[in-house]
């Protein structure tokens, strides 16, 4: 099996550009509808909505970051003081 028919099965999609064009255009053309359709605090709701949900997930982000950090260093210090203990009983 060549590859070109292993893409072919696995996506399902065509892979010649005349039978894709169509499919482009509907979807642009959904996309503008859906766009026009929307007033101007609709529209101005979803970027706000979509602002929400990116500092979400960065604030979630940089809090997981900051929680390893702290578990490494609390895991470090405990190791400090496992050795220095060590070393004072012998």
């Amino acid at each position: 099996m060549s590859i070109r028919d292993l893409i072919h099965s696995a996506l399902n999609v065509p892979l010649k550009i005349e039978s894709a064009a169509p499919s482009i255009s509907y979807a642009t053309n959904g996309a503008v509808f859906t766009w026009g359709a929307m007033t101007f605090n609709e529209i101005t709701m979803v970027i706000a909505t979509s602002f929400a949900v990116a500092t979400y997930f960065t604030s979630l982000y940089f809090q997981r970051r900051r929680d390893r950090r702290e578990q490494e260093f609390h895991q470090h210090r405990l190791n400090v003081e496992r050795q220095s203990s060590e070393s004072e009983s012998s």
